[in-house]
């Protein structure tokens, strides 16, 4: 049930954040499984035609910084979040394996801006958006990647 749209998915890795990644493998193909929640990632321009469910935004790198604003947010089950990616170099990793900082409720499925196993040093374009729905409770860590030992991490506690 992952569903992705737009061609911000095949994220563009910019050199000078991660190190000359070269986006090899994580284009918009999705290869199943992931039945958490729905996930799009919608190019900047100007298209927000997106699933624009509630207000809960998190901008990812407000005034150019390393960080999530809000560093916290609460939603609850069903409700979805959408990452506003004001800079870029930047990406939104909830898969465990690709860093030791990330953390999900047992039982959850993970969620980024790339595929799951795919490129952690993925990143999406300025001006892009990424969403997710939320559809297990509990407390949810994720990174940027990229820039994670910088302290660019935040959460999502879900409730009931």
């Amino acid at each position: 049930m992952l569903k992705s749209t737009g061609a911000a998915v095949a994220a563009t890795v910019l050199a000078g954040c991660s190190g000359g990644g070269d986006g090899d493998g994580d284009s918009g193909g999705d290869s199943g499984g992931d039945s958490g929640g729905d996930e799009t990632t919608t190019s900047g321009d100007g298209g927000g035609s997106g699933g624009g469910s509630s207000g809960n935004t998190v901008v990812v790198s407000p005034d150019g910084g390393l960080n999530f604003d809000p560093e916290e947010l609460t939603v609850s089950v069903g409700d979805t979040v959408t990452w506003d990616f004001q800079a870029p170099t930047h990406n939104v990793a909830a898969w465990p394996e690709m860093h030791d900082q990330i953390s999900i409720p047992e039982g959850a499925e993970g969620f980024g801006t790339m595929e799951q196993g795919g490129d952690a040093f993925a990143t999406v374009d300025e001006g892009t958006t990424f969403e997710h729905t939320f559809e297990t409770a509990g407390e949810y860590t994720y990174v940027c990647t990229p820039h994670a030992a910088s302290g660019m991490v935040g959460t999502i506690v879900v409730e009931e």
